[in-house]
């Protein structure tokens, strides 16, 4: 894992696999996203590099629900941690329904070198499961939370029906989920780019809200997979729909 601050109170935490973020603010922290269920340990790690405890995570915050980015969510909402994400995700994160890529979807794909490296990594991280907590809140797409470093929420729906990026104006920064990535287990490049599109709840509505990204005042990338990316939001998207 690669603890890096990124800008002023923003850590970036990357591993092969997923990404999550920390933001620090005084006594004040969050995470955005929380990796996969046995990454628990590499979660707490990274809030320790960041200089933060774990007493004093005051939210999660979720781009979707996907179990690599909500491991450490049932054990934080046990914490009393609040748990945040779009309005459209909270069905999901109370198991009244699933939207993600299924056993088969793998098993069909397995024949694909990429493919079968990965499954066997994720099912050992606790791949196969599905997250849930009872009482998860609401986000409004553009009214900044009352948390650490104050993101301001953007809807993305398409790769779950709930998808949202967190917008950090004051800092340019942009956590982009899995809307717009710069690299992927299953991919052979580095770059912008969408992930594989079986991923998707719904492809065409990805790539149709991706727009609303580009148009945000951003700098600094920073996706649910593959390293940040220094370069204006609209380039990255740009390039993303292009490749």
């Amino acid at each position: 894992m690669e603890v890096t601050e990124v800008a002023d109170g923003i850590w970036f935490a990357r591993t092969e696999v997923v990404n999550w973020v920390v933001l620090v603010e005084g006594e004040r922290a969050a995470l955005i996203d929380c990796g996969y269920p046995g990454q628990a340990a590499l979660v707490e790690e990274s809030v320790r590099r960041a200089g933060a405890t774990m007493d004093q995570i005051e939210a999660l915050v979720l781009t979707h629900n996907h179990v690599d980015h909500t491991g450490s969510m049932p054990a934080l909402a046990a914490r009393g941690v609040r748990v945040l994400a779009g309005a459209d995700e909270l069905p999901m994160l109370r198991g009244e329904r699933v939207e993600s890529a299924t056993t088969r979807d793998v098993l069909v794909r397995a024949w694909r070198p990429r493919v079968l490296r990965w499954a066997l990594t994720i099912v050992r991280l606790g791949g196969s499961q599905h997250p849930r907590i009872d009482h998860p809140e609401a986000v409004r797409p553009g009214e900044p939370l009352d948390i650490a470093r104050s993101p301001v929420p953007v809807a993305l729906p398409g790769h779950t029906s709930g998808h949202t990026a967190f917008h950090v104006p004051t800092q340019r920064v942009v956590v982009t989920g899995d809307a717009l990535v710069t690299g992927h287990s299953l991919s052979p490049v580095e770059g912008p780019q969408c992930i594989d599109g079986f991923f998707h709840h719904d492809t065409a509505r990805m790539r149709a809200t991706l727009p609303e990204l580009a148009r945000l005042d951003a700098d600094l990338v920073l996706p649910g997979h593959g390293p940040a990316a220094h370069l204006p939001i609209a380039v990255a998207v740009a390039e993303a729909l292009d490749a």
